[in-house]
């Protein structure tokens, strides 16, 4: 009853209007009407792109990721390797260069030892080796024997004189060995 008492008195307030804000009142219904349906709409839709953009863009992630899986093991087996390296103490420095030295035929080392020096967790032990004329080829041999043995131990600096009309050469050489100092990793 009081319902349709109201729409009665919308009937009544709706015939007093004249034609033109009639359309006024039409055109104004139109456009709340499309509101209501387009702006919801048009929300939806906006979200729903967004979220598909950043799907895209996950996805585009991931794949980097997959692509980049094979360098990830590398560097992680290299890592491995380099800690399985240092978990090896290395040995006496003099004693193993001139094991070296003499399983290469090379002669007359003279080895001084350098002052130990502390770098973080690992201790680095140094020698200068002067070495009188020897040949190259078996230079050659015993500085890769040395950097590619299965201790942690690397060749600073290599100064070379001579050659030419002389039978040989005079090398200066720094090499380094590292001990790890601090607990293992994982540990």
């Amino acid at each position: 009853m009081a319902f349709g008492d109201a729409l009665d008195n919308l009937r009544s307030w709706t015939d007093a209007l004249s034609d033109r804000e009639r359309r006024l009142l039409g055109a104004m219904a139109v456009v709340f009407a499309a509101l209501v349906v387009l702006l919801p709409t048009y929300i939806g839709i906006s979200s729903i792109s967004d979220v598909e953009t950043e799907n895209e863009e996950i996805a585009l992630v991931l794949r980097d990721i997959q692509r980049s899986e094979p360098r990830l093991r590398q560097q992680k087996a290299e890592r491995k390797a380099i800690e399985t390296l240092y978990n090896r103490k290395a040995p006496s420095l003099g004693g193993f260069l001139e094991e070296r030295a003499q399983q290469y035929g090379v002669g007359g080392l003279g080895i001084t030892d350098q002052p130990k020096l502390d770098m973080g967790g690992y201790s680095r032990r140094s020698v200068r080796v002067s070495l009188p004329v020897v040949e190259l080829r078996p230079l050659i041999e015993m500085l890769a024997d040395i950097e590619n043995s299965s201790y942690p131990v690397s060749i600073e600096r290599i100064q070379m004189t001579g050659g030419r009309m002389r039978t040989g050469y005079t090398v200066k050489l720094a090499v380094n060995a590292y001990d790890r100092v601090g607990p293992e990793p994982g540990e």
